[in-house]
């Protein structure tokens, strides 16, 4: 299975669908600080023990702080059947575009 990568204007898009989730890979202390609405948080250091909480009829998508981790979380959540997108620039480009 394939992960997108998506633009903010695709995010925008995606993230007000009923079978979405948008999850923050950054620190809980990193997210408690700013985030998308309506983003839920996994660290991406705890990602392999969250996966299996993760329903997998939705689409998920990830964000960090520039990209990097949410990348490489979308390959992995993505070989494993999950239906992911990652949004280019990270936060960083979502907060200066929303």
């Amino acid at each position: 299975m394939e992960f997108q990568t998506i633009s903010i204007r695709e995010f925008n898009t995606y993230r007000k669908r009923p079978d979405t989730w948008v999850i923050d890979l950054r620190s809980k202390e990193e997210f408690e600080e700013v985030h998308v609405e309506g983003a839920r948080n996994i660290p991406y250091e705890k990602l392999e023990v969250y996966k299996k909480y993760l329903p997998r009829d939705k689409m998920y998508i990830l964000y960090c702080d520039r990209g990097a981790s949410s990348l490489m979380a979308a390959k992995v959540l993505s070989r494993e059947g999950y239906r992911t997108a990652t949004v280019v620039g990270g936060i960083q480009s979502v907060l200066q575009n929303i």
